[in-house]
């Protein structure tokens, strides 16, 4: 009798905990009306979030959010938290919050009617700093390793200009808030990249360098500009948006214009994408149309955000190959043995369910 008693203790205290720091399961706290007086109530630094599920911007904010909780999580004092306020409105109304996402911070020992308002970025960084500096506390922050080649102006001279290469570089300041958003995607795109020998994503901070203004014309920060392979081959600034989606994009675009795909596939890296296509297009030669649909299939994919940094590579590399090799189907056939095993493989990898976004088909 003794030990139920215990058993039922401990479990009522770990309920009381669960529902003092929030249902969530990860190290944001979820607040709510229950208890949000018993989390924010000026016995620790509270930052909350007020969003909304519907709200795209807390969405595109929401994995930010969640590296600074986990940065914090050693600190027993400071709480990083978030609120439904499209479900609690009640709360949000009480301190009048308009919009989302709105972050109000709950200073320790202070009276919680009258937080301090967060006006800074929503990336990680500006994050981390406003919780530094209200806080005195440095967070461990778990930042991936950059792939982005890191220029000065003699490794730009031996890397941007080499002929062999599509060399893209960001020049950027250090203090620009914009170069901070694009950080992150810009390391994304390095990731896309990695196993291709013939690209480079570099980066080159420009603030103070008055060398590279000889160079290249830098109006603003970030500036992107290419560097196609090619002995004449003429650079290129980047002006679309700053998405990752639009990056690789302009990279294809690059490459297509520059008639360099057909020359690009003949090396041992896109070797395999080739013998890939070929085994496809045999085992679907009765459906005339299926180099279109296989086209548009792959273009749906990537566009839909669906596929990790890792395979949207592999993704674009197919989509050129699959372009240049539409009409050559036949004069690759006689691969050896093992190229049609790893074709058979990839075939069977790519169409295996795990693999494909759900309403996307894939026809062997």
């Amino acid at each position: 009798m003794l030990f139920n008693i215990k058993v039922a203790a401990v479990a009522a205290v770990a309920a009381l905990a669960t529902v003092a720091l929030g249902a969530g399961s990860g190290p944001v706290v979820d607040l709510t009306p229950k208890n949000f007086k018993q989390v924010v109530d000026g016995s620790k630094d509270v930052l909350v979030k007020f969003y909304a599920p519907w709200c795209g911007h807390c969405k595109n904010m929401a994995e930010d959010y969640e590296k600074l909780a986990e940065g914090y999580s050693h600190a027993s004092d400071i709480v990083i938290a978030e609120v439904n306020a499209d479900e609690h409105r009640d709360l949000g109304n009480q301190f009048a919050v308009q919009g989302f996402p709105t972050l109000k911070f709950f200073p320790k020992g202070e009276d919680i009617k009258t937080p301090v308002d967060y006006s800074s970025g929503r990336d990680l960084d500006s994050l981390v700093d406003f919780v530094r500096e209200k806080t005195g506390v440095v967070g461990r922050i778990k930042k991936p390793v950059s792939l982005v080649e890191e220029l000065d102006f003699d490794k730009f001279k031996q890397i941007a200009l080499d002929e062999d290469k599509f060399v893209l570089v960001e020049f950027y300041a250090p203090w620009c808030g914009h170069c901070k958003r694009l950080a992150p995607i810009y390391a994304q795109l390095s990731e896309v990249f990695q196993n291709d020998d013939n690209v480079v994503i570099a980066n080159y901070d420009a603030s103070e360098d008055t060398k590279i203004r000889d160079e290249v014309t830098i109006q603003g920060f970030p500036t992107l500009i290419a560097f196609p392979a090619g002995k004449d081959a003429k650079r290129i600034e980047f002006e679309g948006d700053r998405s990752l989606e639009s990056l690789v994009a302009f990279r294809k675009k690059i490459i297509s214009n520059a008639k360099v795909v057909a020359s690009e596939v003949h090396d041992k890296a896109q070797a395999k994408f080739a013998k890939y296509y070929v085994k496809v297009m045999e085992k679907v030669s009765s459906a005339s149309d299926f180099a279109a649909r296989e086209s548009e299939r792959l273009a749906n994919i990537v566009k839909s955000g669906a596929v990790n940094a890792g395979k949207l590579d592999s993704f674009a590399i197919r989509q050129n190959v699959l372009d240049v090799f539409l009409g050559k189907a036949k004069d690759l056939k006689n691969q050896d043995e093992a190229a049609e095993a790893e074709a058979e493989a990839s075939i069977n990898i790519f169409c295996s369910p795990k693999q494909l976004p759900m309403g996307y088909w894939c026809q062997v």
